[in-house]
C-alpha cells in the first residue's frame, strides 16, 4: 500500500514538473496561419480585426497558462483543479477568460461564440470559442479557438475540420457573458 502511495506521489510530482513549452519561433507562424484562416471565412472580415484576434488569442492563451500555473497536460491540470490543488484551468474557464479578453476589442466584422461538445457529460464535456463572420451563427464558416487543448498553445482550425469534437453553440454560455457573470 505504501509503495502505491509513493508511486502515485512520484508520478504526480513528475507530471507537475512537466511545464508546457512555447516555442517563440512558432508564434509568428501561428499568427499568420490563424489570420489566413480568419480571412478565408468571409470577404467582409476586416483584416485589422483578423490580425488583432490572431495576435491576442495566441498571446493571451499563453498568458492564461501562466496565470493558471499550468505545468501538466490538460487532463491532469483538470484533476488538480477539481481536487483544489490548482485554482483555475478547466476548459470553460479558458474559453470564458479568452472570450472576455477578446470582447474588449469590440470587433465589428467578427463575432465570438462559445461552443461546446458533449455538453452535460461530466467526463467528456469540452468548451471553446468559435470566431465567425458577424451576423451569422453558421458554424460551418467558423474558426475554432481552443486554448485548453494544448495547455495554452492555442489550437485553432476550421470548426468542421476538428477531428476530436462535434461542436454546438452554447447559448447558455452566451447568456452568462451578456449578464456579466
Amino acid at each position: 500500500m505504501q509503495r502505491q502511495i509513493a508511486g502515485t506521489f512520484l508520478l504526480l510530482l513528475l507530471l507537475v514538473s512537466c511545464t508546457p513549452h512555447f516555442d517563440p519561433k512558432t508564434v509568428h507562424s501561428d499568427q499568420e496561419k490563424l489570420y489566413t484562416l480568419l480571412m478565408r471565412t468571409n470577404s467582409h472580415i476586416d483584416p485589422a480585426e483578423a490580425r488583432t484576434i490572431s495576435h491576442e488569442a495566441i498571446h493571451y492563451s499563453r498568458e492564461l497558462a501562466s496565470r493558471y500555473h499550468v505545468s501538466t497536460p490538460p487532463l491532469v491540470h483538470n484533476f488538480l483543479t477539481n481536487v483544489g490543488i490548482k485554482n483555475r484551468g478547466l476548459c470553460y474557464q479558458w474559453s470564458d477568460d479568452l472570450y472576455l479578453h477578446l470582447q474588449k476589442f469590440h470587433f465589428k466584422t467578427i463575432s465570438l461564440q462559445p461552443v461546446g461538445a458533449h455538453v452535460g457529460s461530466y467526463w467528456l464535456e469540452h468548451n471553446a470559442l468559435v470566431a465567425l463572420p458577424r451576423h451569422t451563427k453558421n458554424l460551418a464558416s467558423g474558426i475554432l479557438l481552443d486554448p485548453w487543448r494544448a495547455s495554452g498553445k492555442l489550437y485553432f482550425a476550421p470548426i468542421l475540420k476538428d477531428p476530436k469534437y462535434q461542436w454546438k453553440i452554447r447559448t447558455d454560455r452566451c447568456d452568462i457573458y451578456q449578464s456579466g457573470k
